[in-house]
């Protein structure tokens, strides 16, 4: 089955990143001259994505704006002969369909996405976070779909994380492998935010899931938790009820573009892989005392 379809959501204040986030979408903060965004895009285009419904919340238009056509700067770049740069433009999403929506209350993640319901139909789909950030020589939601087939309603995308950190993200339990995928598994159950001590495993869910509609119906099933939100995992434990769900170990380096260390690693990071900054960034980095 081809998947043509992804859904990317842009919730959040992010309020982590104040005072830049107050004007500027924390999914658009830049790593060297790209958003964050955009590299999540390009990942789905590279996946096999032809269509992308992106939700945003009040006050992040720019968002939109800048999947968006700019003729007047276009038309300057041309002018100009500055071809390279016009290229940069020209290619943000090229080969994308893009829908917006606005979710226009923080009524969690499962609510995010219950508003592209019509836009996903009965469609496959892939779903992602707007600050997830992961590289890697296979896209990562390409290496996702390869796991996708039959009996499947779920697949949940994430990467072993030390003890320390299990507490941060949904857990899963694991059972056995798919077979022909070991990096595929069963997935009993979830857990939100577990204790330590109470992590069924150190599988983390790290922002990336192939679902189908089904989902909607289960979203339908579920409760707002204590802050009035509706939380994907609540869904995706029904789902595992019925044996539908799998995990899926998947390979590359993610980055938590949500808080400021996962920000300052990755632009390190492609600032080292940049032709433009690699050299001097590396002249820097000699330079520290560290």
């Amino acid at each position: 089955m081809k998947v043509k379809k992804a859904v990317i959501l842009c919730g959040g204040q992010g309020t982590r990143f104040l005072p830049v986030t107050k004007a500027l979408p924390k999914e658009m903060l830049p790593v060297v001259d790209t958003p964050v965004l955009q590299y999540i895009v390009d990942e789905m285009a590279k996946s096999g994505i032809e269509e992308v419904c992106i939700v945003i919340s009040p006050g992040k238009e720019a968002i939109e704006r800048h999947f968006s056509a700019y003729p007047e700067l276009e038309e300057s770049l041309k002018a100009k002969g500055d071809l390279d740069r016009l290229e940069k433009i020209e290619s943000i999403g090229r080969g994308i369909k893009f829908t917006f929506l606005v979710q226009l209350h923080a009524r969690g993640m499962a609510d995010a996405l219950y508003l592209t319901k019509d836009f996903v139909g009965k469609d496959a789909f892939v779903l992602s976070t707007g600050d997830d950030l992961v590289v890697a020589d296979e896209p990562v939601s390409k290496q996702m779909l390869s796991a996708f087939g039959p009996g499947i309603a779920a697949i949940i995308g994430g990467q072993t994380v030390p003890d320390e950190k299990i507490h941060l993200y949904g857990c899963a339990k694991l059972g056995e492998a798919l077979p022909g995928c070991n990096r595929a598994h069963k997935c009993i159950t979830l857990v939100e935010k577990p204790k330590v001590e109470d992590a069924p495993s150190r599988f983390a869910a790290l922002g990336r899931y192939v679902l189908t509609g089904e989902i909607f119906d289960k979203i339908d099933m579920i409760q707002p938790d204590k802050k009035g939100e509706l939380q994907i995992t609540d869904a995706l434990k029904i789902l595992c009820d019925e044996g539908k769900v799998c995990t899926y170990d998947f390979e590359g380096n993610r980055y938590d573009m949500g808080n400021k260390t996962g920000a300052v690693k990755a632009t390190i990071d492609f600032a080292l892989r940049h032709p433009e900054t690699a050299e001097e960034i590396k002249e820097y980095i000699k330079s520290l005392d560290l």
